[in-house]
Formats: C-alpha cells, structure tokens, sequence
C-alpha cells in the first residue's frame, strides 16, 4: 500500500501540473505557436521513446537478477554505456541538423535545435532515472520528484514568457531544460547516494559484466528501440500529418486537448504498469508458468479492463458535457477544438488498456513479437492518418486515431483469449 500511494502521488502531482500547465500556456501561446511547440515537443519525445524507454525498461527487467547474481556494479556499467550513446545519439543529431540547416537553409532555427536537443537528452536522462527507481522499490523519492518536475517545467515556463514577454516556442522550451536540469541533478544526488549505501558501484570479485547476461539485455533491449519508434508513429505521427494537410492553428488546438484527454488516460495506465512490473518481474523470473506469474498477469488483465470501462463511461459523460471542460481547461483561442475531448479520451484509454494487456509480452522476454505487433500498428496508423487527413484534415485525422486504438485493443482481446486456450 505504501508503494500504491507514493507512485499514485507522483501521477496524480503530475496530471495535476499538466491541467494547470496547459490552462496557462494556452491562455499565454496562440494556437500556431502552441503548433510549433508542439512539434518540437514530439521530436525531444521521439529521443525518449527510442533511446530512453528501451534502456529504462531494460533496468526494471535485469536490475534485481544482477542484484541477486551479486554483479551490480556490471549492471551499472552496461547502464552507462547505454545511457552514453544515447547521449551521443542526440547530440550527433542536432548536429547534423544544424549542418543541414546552414548549407539548405531548412532549420527551424539554431536556437531551437539546440534546445529541442537539450531537453530530449534530460528527458532520456530523467526516464533511465525513474526506471533505476523503480527497480530499486524507492517509490517515495520517485513520487516526490515526479510531480515535481512536472509542476517546475510549466512554472519555469509561464515565468520565463511573463518575464522576457515572449510568448514563443524557445522560450518555453528553455524553462523546460532549466526544470530538466534540476530534476536529474536530483536524480544523479539521490541515486548515487543509494548505491554507495548499499555498496552496489564498488569493483570487484563477481561485479563484473557478464557477457551472457549483457547479451541476453540486448535482445531484451534492440527489438524495443524498434517497436519503441513503432509507438511513437501511431502517436505523434499525426501532428507532422496535420502540419502538411491542415495548418499549426490545428496543430496547436489538436495537441492542448490532446495533453488533457488522451495522456491522463496513460498517467492511469502507467500508475499500474510503474506498480506491478518490477514486483512482476521479481515474481516471474523467466518462469511464465509459475502460481505467483500467472496470478499477477490476471490481475493486469482486470487492470486493463478496468481502464477500458472507466474510458467508455468518461468518454459518454464527456459527450454531453466538454464545451464546460474546454471552459474550465482551455484558453479562449482554443476553446474551438474542445469537442474533441471525448474522442481522444476514449482513443487514449484503448491505448492505455493495450499498453497494460502487452505487458505480458515483456514479462516473457517477447520484445520481438512486442516489435512485430507495434511494427503492424504504425503501418495501419499512417496509412489511416494519411488518407483521413488528407479528406477531412482535423476530423478524419481524428477518425483514424479512434479508429486504429480501438480496433488495436480489440485484437489484442483476442489474441490473449486464443493464446490462453
């Protein structure tokens, strides 16, 4: 219950953060410019989604056989180098970015490059961070600093545009670095900190790499960067479509409900997976057969259940009911685009609920299975965002997102009820 309540606070400190964020910045940001942030937003979070995500579910999977091995500080090392690439990775990016934008005159601009850079590297950063966290079971920090970073990224940024009276994309995107850079110096303290006390960063005897074990990381870790990728197509790709058939007013109008419907209904999704997954993978092992496995996964199918039915009837209330929820959460500019609310939460809750139902496929190590459906999913998704975008611009790109989460959880409904029997 502890645990329960710690990880339940940082998600409810950070929804709480998101709502008042986006009520102040779509009072402060016109839609076209809430368009351009939201843009560069999806690129800092593509960073995340294909060097971050991978590498910190790799640590909740491995931390506590490494543990038990007697091998920590292997662990940490391998980490490292992960975590070095990555870095790399960005940094190479944004150079080449720079580059191309100098000799072809196709940049957003330098300033935003960079930045854009800066803060996908501390989200990369902050995310590996949780995830040690989480392995670790140091739930309270975890919560504390989760809701914190939330609520100092949109105050630096409301700030830093009252003060400088520069309601612009850079603008916002500095007082995300400046929150970023706190927040995993926080990180760094703490963590450091824990390892030293429990002795798990001293050389020596065992702690040492195992080629085995790193290499069994690596098929855990390489066909998540691929399906990784495959999520953040089916949702993000639809803004860059949006960007080409419609104009960045859409854009920004789409993206501010976006951040109010369909990522509270994965704030839900993720208090469960960030509870159950690292006691799921103490439990399970690599023994999917055992009383204890078997029992926790059917307790995350009644979870993902459950976000599906809490989704349909928010989505009924919400048909009846978003022009006062548009009032309450949206700035004048955008309240336009408040009828877009129910159809988002109900897109978001399916993809939440499918989020909960794949967990079963990374508790078996079957990252490549997990990679070929999500491969299936993006293929669907951009075909789908394409052509109704290219009909109906806003309204048949919505069509498609209600379409495919819908359709998606559905099928894997059945495809866990067949593999069952």
């Amino acid at each position: 219950m502890r645990e329960a309540f710690w990880v339940g606070f940082g998600l409810v400190t950070s929804v709480l953060a998101l709502l008042a964020g986006t009520r102040f910045l779509t009072i402060l940001l016109s839609t076209e410019e809430y368009g351009k942030l939201a843009l560069a937003i999806s690129l800092a979070t593509l960073g995340v989604q294909i060097l971050g995500d991978p590498i910190g579910k790799t640590s909740v999977r491995f931390y506590s056989g490494w543990c038990e091995a007697g091998k920590p500080y292997g662990f940490i090392q391998s980490l490292k180098k992960s975590l070095i690439y990555a870095v790399v990775c960005i940094v190479l990016l944004c150079i080449g970015t720079l580059i191309s934008g100098y000799f072809f005159d196709i940049s957003p601009g330098y300033y935003l490059v960079i930045v854009t850079g800066l803060f996908s590297i501390l989200l990369i950063l902050n995310r590996v961070a949780f995830a040690l966290e989480d392995a670790a079971r140091l739930r309270q920090f975890r919560g504390l600093i989760q809701g914190t970073f939330e609520a100092m990224r949109f105050l630096f940024a409301v700030g830093f545009i009252i003060i400088f009276a520069l309601p612009r994309t850079e603008i916002v995107l500095s007082g995300f670095v400046i929150a970023g850079v706190l927040v995993v110096t926080g990180h760094g303290i703490f963590l450091y900190k824990f390892f030293i006390t429990a002795q798990l960063v001293k050389p020596g005897g065992l702690k040492t790499v195992s080629f085995t074990v790193s290499d069994s990381m690596k098929a855990y870790q390489l066909p998540l960067i691929l399906s990784n990728a495959c999520i953040w197509i089916v949702m993000m790709a639809e803004r860059w479509v949006l960007r080409y058939y419609s104009s960045s007013m859409d854009i920004g109008g789409y993206t501010a409900v976006y951040q109010l419907a369909f990522i509270p209904m994965l704030f839900i999704s993720s208090f469960m997976v960030l509870l159950m997954e690292p006691i799921l993978y103490q439990v399970a092992r690599l023994d999917g057969k055992a009383a204890a496995s078997l029992q926790t996964l059917k307790i995350n199918h009644y979870i993902a259940f459950g976000i599906l039915s809490v989704s349909l009837i928010l989505f009924i209330i919400l048909l009846f009911c978003y022009p006062t929820v548009g009032y309450l959460f949206l700035g004048a500019e955008f309240r336009p685009y408040s009828w877009i609310f129910p159809w988002l939460l109900l897109a978001g809750g399916c993809f939440a609920s499918a989020q909960q139902l794949l967990l079963k496929l990374s508790c078996e190590m079957r990252t490549d299975l997990l990679a070929l459906l999500w491969c299936g999913v993006a293929a669907v998704a951009v075909t789908s965002y394409i052509v109704g975008a290219n009909y109906w611009q806003l309204k048949g790109i919505l069509v498609a997102i209600v379409a495919v989460n819908v359709l998606f959880v559905i099928f894997l409904l059945f495809f866990f009820y067949r593999d069952k029997k």
